[in-house]
């Protein structure tokens, strides 16, 4: 991550559990409970997960924060943590599979799940993985449109995946390529320009929810 952006990414620690846990409840209808979480990170040797901290109270910016509390019933999570976003993947041999990705409501429209993404196939490219996976929503657009721009690809349906009975889209990328190595590299320059211009009050707010 480059020290010059005011977010930090860091792996995920039991005592982010708690915030990570009330982010996964605001942003998904079948949230996985904080137990999942907790066991993915003791018990798992081949997964990981990370966090997004936002700037220090000297650098953050005024949010808008109390109706969200009012319409969710919930407390701030970024009111007792700086954790206001978390990527997870796992990885077996040369493939592997993002099982969630996720930004605090107030953060979103910021490219902070870009910057999750982003990362997280950096990682997986640290550990020789050369096809990633995911699944998401056909009803989640912004998502897919996302997904799209870092190559992501349609592989087929998981047809009732989610407790709720929505479908799946399967998606798929092969990374460990040059040619996409070289367009990791140009995403993540313009991607920091963007953070960049936000921190110093000139950039827009696009309105994506990641």
């Amino acid at each position: 991550m480059n020290q010059l952006l005011p977010y930090t990414i860091r792996p995920m620690e039991p005592g982010d559990v708690p915030t990570v846990s009330a982010i996964e409840r605001l942003s998904f209808p079948t949230p996985w409970p904080a137990s999942s979480f907790l066991y993915e990170l003791s018990h798992s040797t081949r997964a990981s997960y990370y966090v997004l901290l936002k700037p220090t109270a000297g650098e953050a910016v005024s949010l808008r924060r109390g109706w969200r509390r009012w319409l969710f019933g919930v407390r701030d999570p970024s009111e007792e943590s700086r954790v206001i976003g978390y990527v997870g993947f796992r990885f077996q041999g040369t493939e592997a599979h993002i099982s969630t990705l996720a930004v605090y409501l107030d953060w979103r429209g910021k490219g902070l799940g870009e910057l999750l993404l982003l990362t997280a196939i950096e990682k997986m490219l640290e550990l020789g993985v050369s096809v990633v996976s995911l699944e998401v929503r056909p009803s989640n657009r912004l998502a897919q449109h996302l997904y799209r721009k870092y190559e992501f690809r349609f592989q087929g349906v998981h047809r009732g995946y989610y407790r709720d009975g929505e479908d799946a889209w399967l998606m798929e990328v092969e990374v460990n390529r040059d040619a996409y190595r070289a367009q990791l590299a140009g995403l993540r320059q313009r991607l920091e320009a963007r953070l960049r211009q936000q921190q110093t009050g000139v950039g827009q707010n696009d309105g994506d929810t990641l």
